[in-house]
């Protein structure tokens, strides 16, 4: 009897697919770390003439979870760590064990979390993000010239990244291999902030932002964002394509960041208010 039990012991471990490992990073590439430039040639940047950097880009990211296409889920990210970005990544936000095999359902979430532990950030700053109950607060300059505008805003949206995919990793959600790790990256884009368009070919914009100092004290809130309509702006710029309920610049900045989030570089994944 129990060389029974032991036979069939062993042959449902033998039946068992073997475990590989999936590793999530996080990274605002050169944009947040170093700045974004004034287009020059054929290089991206600004447009008009702007540059910007960032002081502190903190974000929380959660639930990174890995499933099959059916929706099962093989692991799930417990709880949510808080970032900065600035700070040289990438920069590690979950391991995953699962057996080796294709995922085609991968994402993760950018929003608020009262219990989210820190990783990179300062204490301050996780203590500031769980204060103004926020999942994005961004803090940096911009300069023209002689001219320098600052400014600090927070957002309190809850976006969930899903159906993540990249057409170099092979399509939908990542592929675990026998006796492998696999590295994912889920990035930031920090210039999503200053697009001009919430669909097609956006660019790169400040000169609306800096107009809206209307106390000219040389910082850019959000609440004087608001007070710009896009309607008052140059036409062809501030298009909102299908999105509802954008009519100024607030709305427009609060929009595109629901858009921040990547996948392993350019790959998207499709954004979802939570």
């Amino acid at each position: 009897m129990h060389r029974l039990i032991l036979v069939s012991t062993l042959a449902l471990a033998a039946c068992e697919p073997p475990i590989s490992v999936v590793k999530f990073t996080t990274w605002g590439e050169a944009y947040i770390e170093q700045g974004i430039p004034t287009k020059m040639g054929t290089e991206d940047g600004f447009e008009d003439g702007w540059a910007v950097t960032f002081s502190k880009f903190l974000v929380i990211l959660k639930d990174v979870t890995v499933a099959d296409a059916q929706g099962q889920v093989a692991s799930k990210q417990p709880g949510a760590k808080a970032f900065d970005l600035v700070k040289k990544g990438p920069v590690e936000v979950y391991a995953a064990s699962a057996p080796a095999r294709r995922y085609d359902k991968v994402g993760y979430a950018i929003a608020p979390d009262d219990n989210a532990e820190a990783s990179n950030i300062e204490a301050a700053d996780l203590a500031l993000l769980k204060s103004r109950k926020a999942s994005v607060i961004v803090v940096g300059s911009a300069t023209k010239g002689g001219v320098t505008k600052t400014f600090e805003w927070s957002f309190t949206s809850a976006t969930g990244y899903e159906d993540c995919e990249r057409a170099e990793m092979g399509g939908k959600g990542v592929v675990l291999t026998v006796g492998q790790e696999t590295t994912v990256q889920l990035t930031v884009h920090g210039d999503h902030f200053f697009y001009d368009q919430l669909g097609g070919d956006a660019k790169l914009r400040f000169e609306a932002m800096a107009n809206a100092d209307a106390n000219a004290d040389n910082r850019v809130t959000l609440d004087e964002l608001a007070v710009v309509q896009l309607t008052s702006l140059p036409q062809g710029q501030y298009g909102t394509a299908s999105v509802a309920n954008v009519r100024n610049l607030r709305d427009f900045v609060t929009q595109n960041v629901r858009t921040i989030g990547h996948f392993d570089g350019e790959g998207e994944c499709v954004p979802r208010s939570r």
